[in-house]
């Protein structure tokens, strides 16, 4: 069993800690980034979600009318997703084909879970199932090094951290160009990095 492995067993088995660790309503930081990834896109836009958990940032999507494909590793999460009505599938990032082409890929607080190879190659899976001119939106915790933690699920967690001086060359050797990176975007306890990236 690998590191993600492990870590997708530990959301698997903790599903309700999860939500009950986790904001509920989307505010601050995570707002910001959301309503600029979304900025220029039409209401028919195809949107993918990695990693939509229960559903937060699908929702507030939703509510501005747009309509996004769900996803997510862990099973549970991917069956109340689907009782909320939401359009969900099981995916895993690292294995699955991403379908598309999309106009706008999410994935926010996964790639924190993967090694720095396992980013780099879901960074380039994302860049081949964009339209031309699509975006990769995504958020990782800020720091250095890797680690394991308990936190939040009381089972542990693999992280990877990255700065947005760490990040850029990696996005940009995926094939992005117009690449947008905040860092020190503080929400709840953590601090993050931000990304939009187009292609």
């Amino acid at each position: 069993m690998n590191d993600n492995q492990k870590t997708v067993e530990s959301y698997e088995a903790h599903v309700d800690e999860y939500i009950n660790g986790t904001p509920k309503t989307v505010d601050g930081a995570v707002k910001e980034w959301l309503d600029a990834a979304v900025s220029d896109l039409p209401l028919d836009a195809r949107i993918l979600e990695i990693g939509s958990a229960f559903g937060r940032d699908a929702t507030y999507l939703q509510n501005m009318g747009f309509k996004i494909d769900c996803t997510d590793v862990t099973k549970g999460f991917v069956k109340l997703l689907q009782e909320q009505g939401f359009n969900a599938r099981e995916l895993n990032a690292l294995t699955d084909d991403f379908g598309g082409p999309y106009d706008l890929i999410l994935a926010q607080a996964v790639l924190l879970h993967f090694t720095p190879e396992e980013t780099k190659d879901v960074i380039a899976k994302a860049y081949a199932a964009l339209e031309e001119g699509g975006k990769f939106a995504f958020t990782v915790k800020q720091g250095e090094g890797q680690k394991w933690s308990d936190e939040k699920l009381n089972a542990p967690r693999y992280f990877c951290y990255w700065t947005a001086e760490t990040l850029r060359p990696v996005i940009e050797a995926a094939g992005f160009s117009d690449i947008k990176i905040e860092g020190d975007k503080a929400t709840g306890s953590a601090v993050w990095v931000q990304v939009i990236a187009k292609k």
